[in-house]
């Protein structure tokens, strides 16, 4: 399964399955994960986790590919394929599933900072998804963490 991601991520042939969710899920949350410039073990250790329960990746598949991940420029934020592949294959209630995800990587750690935050509205914008529902998936996810500490902008 790892070839046939690593074909789709690299474009060499035309995927006509859709294994590139697990690398639009990867990527969309390694950049989460280096939003704040720290990469806490608490979050790569979240989205392992989530590879192999969605995905049913091993970990070393998962960190192979949270690695091929981080070697590329996720700060950029030109996902617009990632954001196309996400909109035409699924649901809106799948996009809010995964943006539930994806706040779960950035609360992991306790904290959550504003470029977090920032990442996470522009995305859940890209999505279709609207203000009311990602401000309930917010809240349903932080209900886990009692102490989490919020940074403000810059």
């Amino acid at each position: 399964m790892l070839t046939m991601l690593k074909k789709w991520w690299y474009q060499e042939e035309p995927c006509t399955e859709k294994p590139a969710l697990e690398l639009a899920m990867t990527k969309l949350m390694v950049g989460m994960m280096t939003m704040d410039g720290v990469l806490h073990e608490s979050q790569n250790g979240e989205i392992v986790r989530y590879l192999h329960g969605r995905f049913e990746l091993s970990e070393e598949e998962s960190k192979e590919l949270i690695e091929q991940t981080l070697s590329e420029d996720t700060r950029a934020g030109n996902f617009s394929k990632i954001i196309t592949f996400i909109e035409k294959n699924y649901s809106v209630e799948e996009r809010i599933a995964m943006l539930a995800q994806l706040w779960n990587v950035a609360i992991v750690d306790g904290e959550i900072d504003f470029v977090e935050e920032q990442y996470i509205n522009r995305l859940s914008a890209l999505m279709g998804v609207s203000t009311e529902n990602l401000n309930e998936l917010k809240l349903e996810q932080e209900k886990n963490y009692t102490n989490l500490h919020r940074t403000q902008a810059p």
